[in-house]
């Protein structure tokens, strides 16, 4: 084996290390809890969902396939986007030695193996470590099947039998890596039209004609074989079934560029005023590679642009008609920037009068900032990812029955189900029809006043308008059917950009919870009760401090150790008390010895104590008493009683009894 590939080896070691490292860890973020959703479902159920979407079913036929074999982990989910991810290292090599020599390929692969942007998709559970590998692979089989930058020396010598099938064999890779990525994003084809321009221009413009006929053949191959998704591609392309969420204006383009550049060199984890001079030096390095191509290879310098400025050209352009641009997609578009950069560090290695390593000291400092901006990625909360994980494990912490979740950006549903495990049937808020089951309900809200255009009026579609009347009749009669609500409030001022929803809660709903989440979104979790009449099963019990226990139901029947014992209560107030008293839970054995305790706890929620209850009106209360896993079968006692929270004092009874409330019997048949 040659030196050289002993080096490309530890380069590609080196990249793995360096996108295993912390693979996994953080929560999946929306857009990849979609992948995760969408890989879940059969493979026909999984077009069908994604043909009312935005993307392609392509990738997500691969995830699930690679799901079945290694599980749904985030640690499995994301190892999908480090494969390719790491194959954009060596696929950069053979371009690079193609068009340049080993030198330029291995700094290719070096500087690909340290790019933080790359290690940040390669860690992300989407499609865009995958476009990039197969757009290397595209470029890399039209420069081989078209033998560029040799053609004039084949013209000469005729094409052995042995060279003529490797070209058939790159033609064939070409046509299966184009379908593929068309398959996989749309964005994909904002990559494979200008490099078509180029190579067919340049057939052309050399005469090559037979070469130009087979290119045509796999070109025309290509469309027919993405002629089945053409139809829904144009719908999705010229009438989308989202909402609208991203702006552009000029103004904005010369801070564009900038993030553009940011990226390429450093990645997504750092601010552009700290690491300014490093930029400066990528931006030298680069130039530097344009000016020696431009006088070597000028070819090689127009492929290389088209690949990189051409597809961002597009973007950008497009994107005054409709949004689409986001960082994010440029890093399809990215391996000729590194191998720009490379070619101008290789330049000074064929410098004599420099010293022979001081390329090398070129990239030290390029090395060391993006191990920075690396380990920015993994500790800075500036860059963590939406905690959809802590989010929903929130929620069914304090999850009881009668409680219902809602979703104020309907179409986030998928990191709820991912991350659940209760079992929640999810449905529509309009219309108001929700399924006939026991089972946790999750309510998926459309976009307010939003174009009848949105999901194209497929039911079954994630995206769907609603009007602000049939918005707010839908939310009364859900609060008559559920007096505790949750909510998981992401997106919403692109879904319901002028607060209906919000107004309506703030009017007719009492906030309890409200417990911010990690994340760029404002991620939060908020908890909701309502005013409600109590049902009147039980005996008043007065305390002392104008607090009054109205009511409360316990579930009867057999419970077994180790589950837990849902309650609800419902409080009153004659007059404000004079402290936020709370309440404790506790399970007696007949024999008088404690058998188990509840977590004690402000009586409604943190935002909504008892010194801001309005007076005379029923607050309700859920909550719960988990049963230890030892405890013994038999019959128990359950106690309420609410104490001082600086004091720890119990809050007395008026009627001179002790100072709690027995709510029944609860009877232990077993083990869980």
């Amino acid at each position: 084996m040659r030196p050289n590939n002993y080096t490309l080896l530890l380069i590609i070691f080196v990249g793995f290390c360096l996108r295993l490292y912390n693979l996994g860890a953080q929560s999946l973020w929306y857009d990849e809890t979609v992948s995760a959703y969408l890989a879940s479902l059969p493979p026909l159920e999984l077009i069908a969902h994604t043909a009312r979407d935005i993307h392609p079913p392509g990738y997500y036929l691969l995830l699930h396939s690679w799901t079945r074999l290694v599980g749904h982990t985030e640690f499995a989910l994301a190892y999908f986007s480090l494969i390719f991810g790491l194959l954009t290292i060596p696929l950069s090599y053979l371009l690079g030695k193609r068009l340049f020599n080993r030198s330029v390929a291995l700094w290719t692969a070096a500087l690909m193996t340290c790019s933080p942007f790359g290690i940040w998709y390669a860690q992300e559970v989407r499609m865009y470590t995958l476009g990039a590998a197969l757009g290397l692979l595209v470029v890399y089989c039209l420069v081989r099947g078209t033998h560029f930058e040799q053609i004039s020396v084949q013209l000469r010598n005729p094409i052995s039998q042995r060279n003529r099938v490797s070209r058939n064999r790159h033609w064939l890779g070409y046509w299966l890596s184009a379908t593929l990525g068309l398959y996989s994003l749309y964005y994909f084809a904002f990559l494979l039209i200008p490099v078509n321009m180029f190579f067919g221009g340049y057939l052309l413009a050399l005469k090559v004609l037979k070469t130009f006929r087979v290119y045509i053949i796999t070109n025309l191959l290509i469309v027919v074989s993405y002629t089945p998704w053409l139809p829904t591609f144009w719908r999705q392309a010229t009438n989308p079934p989202v909402p609208p969420w991203r702006n552009f204006d000029l103004s904005d383009l010369p801070q564009i560029v900038l993030e553009i550049w940011t990226v390429l060199s450093l990645g997504q984890s750092v601010q552009t005023v700290t690491v300014w001079p490093i930029l400066l030096l990528m931006l030298v390095l680069f130039a530097l590679g344009v000016w020696q191509l431009s006088r070597q290879a000028p070819t090689s310098l127009f492929l290389l642009l088209t690949y990189l400025i051409a597809p961002i050209g597009l973007i950008l352009g497009l994107s005054f008609i409709t949004p689409l641009y986001h960082v994010r997609y440029i890093f399809i578009y990215s391996p000729p920037f590194y191998m720009l950069v490379a070619l101008g560090i290789a330049l000074f290695s064929a410098k004599r009068a420099l010293h022979p390593y001081f390329n090398i000291l070129l990239f030290l400092p390029i090395f060391l900032t993006s191990l920075y901006s690396i380990q920015q990625l993994h500790t800075n909360p500036l860059y963590q990812a939406d905690d959809y994980r802590a989010a929903v494990q929130y929620i069914e912490n304090q999850w009881q029955p009668g409680d219902i979740l809602i979703s104020n950006a309907g179409y986030i549903y998928p990191a709820v189900l991912y991350y659940a495990d209760l079992p929640f049937q999810h449905s529509r808020l309009v219309p108001y029809q929700l399924p006939p089951t026991n089972e946790p309900i999750l309510v998926q809200t459309g976009t307010v006043n939003g174009s009848e255009q949105l999901g194209w009026g497929d039911p079954r579609a994630d995206f769907y308008p609603m009007s602000e009347a049939e918005t707010q009749t839908a939310l009364t009669q859900m609060s008559e059917q559920f007096p505790r609500w949750w909510i998981l409030r992401v997106y919403d001022t692109v879904t319901d950009p002028d607060g209906t929803i919000r107004a309506w809660l703030d009017e007719h709903a009492i906030l309890v919870e409200d417990q911010p989440f990690a994340g760029e979104s404002y991620l939060r979790v908020q908890s909701f009760t309502f005013s409600n009449t109590p049902p009147k099963l039980n005996p008043t019990a007065t305390f002392a401090d104008h607090v009054t226990l109205l009511d409360w139901q316990l579930s009867s029947g057999g419970w077994q150790a180790g589950q837990s014992v849902p309650l609800k209560l419902w409080w009153q107030v004659d007059e404000r008390p004079t402290a936020d008293y709370k309440f404790s839970l506790k399970l007696w054995h007949p024999s008088g010895t404690l058998a188990a305790q509840g977590k004690d706890g402000w009586s409604v929620g943190t935002f909504y104590r008892m010194s801001q209850w309005q007076p005379n009106e029923p607050v309700y209360q859920a909550t719960e008493l988990a049963l230890p896993a030892d405890i013994a079968p038999g019959t128990y006692w359950l106690n309420v009683e609410l104490y001082h929270p600086e004091t720890g004092q119990p809050l007395p009874r008026l009627d001179g009894a002790d100072p709690v409330v027995t709510l029944g019997p609860i009877e232990v048949v077993g083990k869980w």
